[in-house]
């Protein structure tokens, strides 16, 4: 049955991909042409021109179809995010990315003529200006690190992405999907046709409200213009095709893609086909999300089951090929955002299972059958993420543990009760909170009604090597923080501690600052008429959304990258410092700027000082306090969008580099060594106290206020080998999330075959890990994050 998926897939896992500009080529070509133009109408127009023009295919055994760049498997170079030099350029080539090297001497030659405004750009022409600001940002604080100006090259790169849609996207956005597949394009053009034609031009606002409209109804036509180019070619293949089973397919393509999405889908093939016209032209974006999946596509499955039109192994097959569609979605980035990004990072999350917004149990046929699919295909994307109540059945909680016991590190699990909270507390209705979804990695939007802008990357050990310095960057000796006090001057912990406040205080607001210029730069160089148009009431504001303030306004996040090991720094000298006094702070600070050399007993008292994850109070207190004075710090700092900063807990891959940035650390970390990854995560190695300790810690931090916290565990395979294991693993997620947790990923896989998949990639090339809300193939990450991974501990049951 799945002979034609087992195809699909070896045509979708490759090992190069071919980097494109012709979307470059189509979009600076208008922008040419447009110069006049008002953006929105601009951004519109380019739009359609990328409709028009990108070549279009239908590969043999798709039966979803459209592809996201001129070449299969390729990743479109984004004129708006920054440019790509040519040092750029050869570095992706370097890392076995392939591009045409006529296309390597167009783009220099693209830039130089065009010299397109980019959102780097546009940021650094303000922050340049501002010495305490990029400062900051040349330390790496926010990664990754700023360049000098002289250099021209801002943070370094741009990015090359699949989609047919606005780029960069750099957004946490989730849109209500029922609106291209309930209702159609063609009734949401009408709309908005309708709320034009209703505009009088007294008030403020009416011109840019009128030149809304415009952009909506041209984006929406283009979609489906879009279609209807492929129904055409379905219908030229099948005019040719021998096999008549395939002719057959080609030609239920072309009637398909003739209905939608102009008109509301009538079946379960139509939903979908629907559901990937409408991803592939909100994309490019790595965190667009499917969201409830399960939930807005039963009703599609339910129906034709009933009537006999599709069985349930059609339509398993169907989501295997929606599976193997987004692996041709991909997303890299310059060298630098490459090391936080690494292994092609991408989170096209659905999020399955759950309450409804009634507060009854959600799980249907569906929620079983998308873990199917991921048994069936086995590939590391689209992602997964089931949320967990205490009615969650224990049959689904084992069912995806069977998954996640293949080892390919999904679904990820969320507890309900937490992330609910999230919203509730912020004055969020019970109804809406019910319908959270995982944005990116784990980050809750409430669909339509919520979303997401800049998502920085802050190193907190960072902070405590400035802090330490006297508000000096340690690597270039200049000024970049504050001088909170003399460290080697501090008389108790407590006066250590409310210093490095201070020093953290200074830092986030910089943060804050850094995502208000960027907020404000979106709004005017990236506005986005068709995700805007899918929001809640986005054809009735007339406004885009990054130019409203949303029913949930989460605008901006406070983002911490290595809070454990400050947490397990600060712990380290309040023991060994103050309580024993053992060492004094002079000593530390020798230790710390010789990189340990030289004090290596001393190093050892350190490391085995008490730890996170291993439920000692002694730190884990600590590092909850840690968190919580971001939270409140957070919460006192505006967004230009009209709420506060939300704190959130992801790290992707950012701890590798956010080490690398950082000197010595009091927890017995070396100079440069990775950090700790995600915020519940104990730092690799440090937790030797078993699972349940693990989770007692992360239970002893409020995660209620934050839009994501990210907990990693491994697990021998040998430890979920029986029924019974899965069961009792099953009890420990229940019990986590739904007394306190947010969020925990496994995987499930042996040190011995991390080790041999690092020294012979090759034979190891379908190898899946769970890496930082995301799963990626292992041999596609750079050594220091096998090295991370490989280094987690291995937990028993």
């Amino acid at each position: 049955m799945y002979d034609r998926i087992e195809r699909i897939k070896k045509r979708v896992v490759v090992d190069t991909f071919p980097i494109c500009i012709e979307k470059y080529r189509i979009t600076l070509d208008v922008m040419e042409q447009t110069k006049n133009d008002p953006v929105e109408i601009q951004r519109a127009k380019i739009f359609d021109a990328t409709v028009d023009r990108m070549p279009i295919s239908i590969a043999d055994d798709e039966l979803i179809v459209g592809i996201g760049a001129s070449k299969p498997m390729g990743l479109e170079i984004d004129p708006h995010y920054g440019i790509w030099s040519q040092e750029e350029i050869e570095s992706l080539i370097e890392d076995g990315f392939e591009i045409d090297p006529q296309d390597v001497i167009d783009l220099q030659e693209l830039n130089k003529k065009h010299n397109p405004s980019t959102l780097i750009g546009q940021m650094g022409e303000i922050f340049y200006e501002n010495e305490r600001i990029i400062s900051l940002l040349k330390t790496g604080l926010i990664l990754p690190p700023w360049q000098e100006k002289e250099s021209g090259k801002g943070v370094g790169g741009g990015y090359a992405q699949s989609g047919l849609g606005l780029g960069p996207s750099l957004v946490l956005l989730a849109i209500d999907y029922t609106k291209p597949i309930y209702l159609g394009t063609n009734a949401m053009i009408a709309q908005a046709e309708e709320e034009k034609s209703k505009i009088q031009f007294y008030e403020n606002g009416s011109v840019e409200k009128y030149r809304y409209y415009e952009s909506v109804i041209m984006c929406l036509k283009a979609m489906n213009k879009l279609a209807a180019r492929y129904s055409k070619l379905a219908s030229d293949m099948a005019s040719v095709e021998k096999d008549e089973t395939r002719r057959k397919e080609l030609e239920e393509i072309a009637e398909i893609c003739m209905n939608v999405p102009a008109n509301p889908a009538r079946s379960f093939k139509e939903a979908i086909q629907a559901f990937w016209f409408t991803f592939l032209m909100l994309s490019p974006s790595t965190t667009l999300p499917g969201c409830r999946f399960d939930q807005y596509m039963y009703p599609f499955y339910k129906n034709d089951l009933e009537d006999g039109k599709i069985t349930e192994e059609e339509a398993v097959e169907l989501l295997c090929c929606l599976r193997l569609k987004d692996m041709e979605l991909n997303r890299t980035s310059g060298k630098n955002n490459r090391k936080k990004n690494a292994g092609m990072a991408k989170w096209h999350n659905f999020t399955i299972g759950g309450v409804k917004s009634s507060g009854e149990d959600g799980t249907n046929d569906l929620t079983y059958m998308l873990l199917d699919a991921a048994k069936i295909t086995k590939t590391p994307h689209h992602t997964l993420t089931l949320r967990i109540h205490e009615g969650t059945p224990r049959k689904l909680m084992v069912k995806a543990l069977e998954v996640v016991r293949m080892g390919l590190g999904l679904p990820a699990f969320v507890g309900e009760e937490s992330y609910i909270k999230t919203f509730t507390s912020r004055g969020v209705s019970i109804e809406d909170a019910r319908e959270f979804v995982m944005t990116g990695c784990l980050d809750a939007n409430i669909p339509g009604k919520s979303r997401t802008g800049p998502v920085p990357m802050v190193t907190i050990p960072l902070i405590f090597d400035i802090f330490r310095h006297q508000g000096i960057d340690s690597k270039t000796g200049k000024p970049c923080g504050i001088n909170a006090g003399d460290f080697t001057k501090f008389q108790t912990f407590e006066e250590l501690f409310d210093a490095l406040k201070k020093e953290m205080d200074y830092c986030y607001r910089i943060v804050g600052e850094k995502n208000n210029v960027e907020l404000k730069i979106t709004q005017e160089l990236l506005p986005d008429p068709l995700r805007s148009c899918f929001m809640h009431e986005g054809i009735e504001s007339g406004v885009d959304t990054f130019c409203r303030t949303m029913p949930f306004e989460n605008g901006a996040v406070l983002n911490p990258i290595g809070m454990v090991n400050v947490g397990d720094s600060l712990a380290a000298i309040k023991k060994l410092v103050f309580d024993e006094k053992k060492y004094t702070l002079s000593n530390l600070y020798d230790a710390l700027e010789s990189n340990w050399t030289g004090y290596e007993a001393m190093r050892k008292d350190f490391l085995e000082a008490p730890k996170f994850g291993n439920n000692i109070d002694y730190v884990d207190s600590i590092v909850a306090e840690c968190y919580k004075f971001l939270c409140d710090t957070a919460d006192t700092m505006p967004t230009i969008l009209g709420g506060v900063h939300i704190p959130t807990g992801i790290s992707i891959t950012s701890h590798q580099p956010g080490g690398g940035l950082t000197g010595a650390t009091p927890d017995g970390r070396f100079s440069g060594e990775i950090l700790a990854d995600g915020t519940m995560s104990p730092m690799h190695g440090m937790d030797t106290h078993g699972p349940l300790a693990v989770l007692s810690s992360a239970m002893k931090i409020d995660q209620d206020p934050f839009q994501a916290t990210l907990l990693n565990m491994k697990f021998h395979p040998s430890a979920l080998k029986t029924e019974d294991d899965l069961d009792k693993l099953a009890s420990m997620v229940q019990t986590y999330l739904t007394n306190g947790g947010k969020h925990i990923q496994f995987n499930v896989v042996d040190k011995e075959t991390l080790i041999k998949a690092k020294e012979n990639p090759k034979e190891y090339r379908d190898l899946v890990v769970r890496i930082a809300g995301y799963s990626a193939y292992f041999v596609q990450l750079n050594p220091q994050m096998q090295d991370e991974v490989i280094a987690r501990v291995e937990h028993n049951l």
